[in-house]
């Protein structure tokens, strides 16, 4: 009868076994095509158990870093995106305006080669990342200053076409002592993104006014309208990443669920805060940035 016993037990511990191994081989076949939420199953204690939990902490990992680098790719082709966009904007209007002013002309000119500038300087901040990711970066390019102001009426100028064509008053007023703790291309982007936006859901007849003024050690940037506002259920997600108000709406004019949540990640990286006031639909939308001020060093 023992004999019997332990054979009817090593068959079961066995079964058991070959099951656990199983179900283990087969997880692993799914991440390796790719399915990295993939878990095994893990059943007792013992040490096939150990491995198989070491397996789903390792693909949480990859799960984790896989969603890391397609945010980094959709990130990178966003960052690429605005430049190129301001480029083609202002030899756009350039070609298409009959008999321009010179000094107009040399003006556009100008922004584009500024833009130029900033798309490699994109490129190289980008290269940047990868090699910090990789580890063979040991520290990060040192910020200085920017001033606001100066910043505020380049895009101005670069989106003062779209802005026009539509019909929207595109203003701004800034303090003198608005200078930030962020690089000018952080400043831009997240100028850009916020008066794009209130250019693009704003009707004919509308405004799109950005004020920066200077609070103690802070820096606040507004940047309102009186456009088609946000709805008060969609407000806690319009940060998140691809998150659209309205989807079909987005795709109209040329949304990518992407821009808002740039601007967040930026105004973050700088110790700063961002906002959107309490508006419901159709009453307009209004943004408040929180950066931190210097007051030497300003970037040029």
């Amino acid at each position: 009868i023992v004999a019997i016993l332990v054979l009817v037990l090593s068959f079961v511990l066995s079964r058991m076994l070959t099951r656990s191994i199983s179900n283990l081989l087969t997880a692993i076949r799914k991440v390796r095509e790719g399915a990295y939420s993939t878990r095994a199953e893990v059943r007792g204690g013992d040490e096939i158990a150990q491995i198989t939990a070491e397996f789903n902490s390792l693909t949480d990992r990859l799960a984790t870093t896989e969603e890391a680098r397609r945010r980094f790719v959709s990130d990178a082709s966003h960052e690429m995106k605005t430049p190129l966009a301001g480029i083609q904007l202002m030899s756009d209007s350039i070609l298409q305006t009959e008999d321009m002013n010179p000094a107009m002309v040399r003006e556009f000119v100008s922004d584009i080669g500024q833009e130029a500038q900033r798309l490699n300087r994109i490129t190289e901040h980008l290269l940047a990342l990868t090699r910090l990711d990789s580890g063979s970066v040991e520290q990060v390019t040192e910020v200085t200053a920017t001033a606001v102001e100066q910043v505020c009426q380049r895009v101005v100028r670069m989106l003062g076409v779209v802005a026009q064509e539509k019909g929207v008053a595109l203003t701004y007023e800034c303090d003198e002592r608005a200078i930030v703790r962020a690089t000018e291309d952080d400043v831009h982007q997240i100028l850009y993104n916020l008066m794009e936006n209130g250019i693009k859901y704003s009707r004919s007849g509308g405004f799109v006014h950005t004020r920066a003024t200077v609070e103690g050690d802070i820096v606040t940037i507004t940047v309102e309208d009186n456009g088609i506002g946000i709805p008060e259920a969609d407000r806690p997600h319009i940060f998140d990443r691809f998150y659209r108000v309205d989807k079909m709406r987005s795709r109209a004019v040329g949304g990518t669920g992407l821009g808002l949540s740039i601007v967040k990640d930026t105004v973050t990286y700088r110790g700063g805060s961002i906002t959107v006031d309490g508006r419901g639909e159709n009453q307009g939308t209004g943004f408040t940035v929180r950066l931190p001020r210097a007051t030497e060093g300003v970037e040029q």
